[in-house]
C-alpha cells in the first residue's frame, strides 16, 4: 500500500490522472477499439470530424495568446482589487470564472482564477475551499452560456446544427437558474468576513498578443456562425502561433487529441455488446426528458464530454440536442470525474497550498445539491 500511495503521489502520474485523465482514457479507448477489431484502422480518418478539431486547435492558440498577453489576468486582478469581504470575493470570482469560461472553456478559466484566489492565503486567515469549489461550479455551469464554454458544448453545437441565437436562447434560462443557485449558495458556504488586505500583483498587457487573441477568437466565432470557412481562423491561428514563438510549447493541445481519439474509441464502443447492455437511452428513452436524465447519469461515470459524444446520435432533433446539452452540463456536477474541470480545480487548490480533504469535503455535498436542482430545472425547461 505504501508503494501504491507513493506511485499515486508521483507528480507525473498525478498530472496524467488529474489534468490529462480524459486524454489517457480516450487514447486507451481508441487503441482498444482498433485492437479488438471493432474499428478498422483504415476507417479511422473517416470517423474524425476535422472541422471540430480545427476549431479546438484555433481555440487553444487564442487562449495561449490571451494568457501570454496577460489580458485575462488583468480582468481577474480587477475583480480581486475591488472586493471588500469574503462573500464579495466569492461572488466576484463566480462572475469572473463564468465570463472567462464562456470565452476560453471551463478548464482554462480555472487555471486563471484559482491561483489568484489562493494568493489570499498570504494575507488573510480564510478557508478558501468553498470559494474555489464555487469557482469550479461557475466555470462548469455559467460558462456553458456559450458554445466555447466547455468542450461538450462546442461538440453538440456543431452536431446539433444550432445557430448562435438558437443556442443562446436555449442556454440563457438554464444558465440564469444555475447562476442564481450559485450566488444563493454563497451565504451558506462562505462565512461573513471582512478582507482588509488584498494580494497585490500588477500585469502589463501586451497589446500585440492581446490584439491577436481578439482577432483569432473573433474569427473562431465567425466560423461558428458560418460567416467564414473554418480554414480562415485556422490560418490566423497559425500566424498567432508564430507570434507566440517558444511560448507555443506551453499551449495545451490535449483537447484536439482527446476528440480525435474519442471519435474512434466511441465508434468502437457503440459496436460492442457492453454498450447495448448499459445504454442509458434504453432505460430513459429518446424523448427530451430521457436525454436529460441519460446525459446527467452517464456523466457521473465517464465524464460529460464522452457522455455527450455517446448520446449525440440519439438526440436527432434540435429539441433533443437542447435536452442533451442541459443533461450533460447538469451532469458536470456530482462526482469528481463528472467534469475534468472538477479534478483540475482540486489540483490547483492543492498546488496553491490548500487541503485536498477540505476541497472534497465542500465539493461533494454542494455538487450533489447542484446536480439535483439543475436536473430538475432541465426537466422543467424541456417540458415547457
Amino acid at each position: 500500500m505504501r508503494r501504491i500511495r507513493a506511485l499515486l503521489e508521483h507528480p507525473a502520474l498525478r498530472t496524467l490522472l488529474l489534468e490529462h485523465l480524459l486524454l489517457v482514457a480516450s487514447f486507451t479507448l481508441a487503441v482498444a477499439a482498433v485492437a479488438m477489431g471493432r474499428v478498422r484502422l483504415s476507417e479511422a480518418p473517416g470517423l474524425i470530424d476535422t472541422r471540430l478539431l480545427a476549431l479546438f486547435f484555433v481555440l487553444t492558440i487564442a487562449v495561449e495568446l490571451g494568457k501570454a498577453s496577460s489580458l485575462f489576468d488583468r480582468l481577474v486582478e480587477a475583480v480581486v482589487r475591488r472586493v471588500r469581504t469574503a462573500r464579495g470575493l466569492a461572488c466576484g470570482m463566480i462572475a469572473a470564472s463564468g465570463v472567462l469560461a464562456a470565452i476560453l472553456t471551463n478548464d482554462v478559466a480555472l487555471f486563471l482564477v484559482v491561483p489568484f484566489t489562493m494568493l489570499f492565503r498570504r494575507v488573510v486567515d480564510l478557508e478558501l475551499a468553498p470559494i474555489v469549489v464555487l469557482e469550479v461550479a461557475a466555470a462548469n455551469l455559467v460558462g456553458s452560456i456559450s458554445p466555447l464554454g466547455n468542450p461538450q458544448n462546442l461538440f453538440l453545437f456543431t452536431r446539433g446544427g444550432f445557430t448562435l441565437g438558437e443556442f443562446l436562447a436555449s442556454q440563457s434560462p438554464w444558465v440564469a437558474a444555475a447562476a442564481a443557485v450559485l450566488f444563493a449558495a454563497v451565504p451558506f458556504a462562505v462565512p461573513r468576513r471582512r478582507l482588509d488586505a488584498r494580494p497585490a500583483r500588477a500585469f502589463e498587457v501586451d497589446p500585440v498578443l492581446a490584439g491577436a487573441c481578439v482577432v483569432v477568437l473573433a474569427a473562431e466565432v465567425a466560423s461558428l456562425l458560418h460567416a467564414v470557412h473554418h480554414w480562415v481562423p485556422l490560418a490566423l491561428s497559425l500566424a498567432g502561433a508564430a507570434l507566440l514563438g517558444r511560448r507555443l510549447r506551453e499551449a495545451d493541445f490535449s483537447l484536439v487529441f482527446v476528440f480525435a481519439f474519442l471519435f474512434v474509441g466511441i465508434a468502437g464502443l457503440e459496436r460492442g455488446r457492453l454498450y447495448e447492455t448499459l445504454n442509458p437511452i434504453a432505460l430513459f428513452g429518446h424523448q427530451a426528458r430521457g436525454l436529460v436524465l441519460s446525459g446527467a447519469l452517464l456523466s457521473q461515470f465517464v465524464s460529460n464530454v464522452p457522455a455527450a459524444m455517446l448520446l449525440a446520435p440519439a438526440a436527432g432533433t434540435l429539441d433533443g440536442f437542447r435536452a442533451l446539452i442541459h443533461g450533460v452540463n447538469s451532469g458536470g456536477c456530482g462526482t469528481p470525474i463528472s467534469s475534468l474541470a472538477n479534478l483540475i480545480g482540486a489540483q490547483l487548490f492543492a498546488r496553491g497550498g490548500g487541503s485536498t480533504r477540505a476541497f472534497w469535503k465542500t465539493f461533494l455535498p454542494l455538487n450533489a445539491v447542484l446536480l439535483v436542482l439543475l436536473v430538475a430545472v432541465s426537466l422543467l425547461l424541456v417540458s415547457l
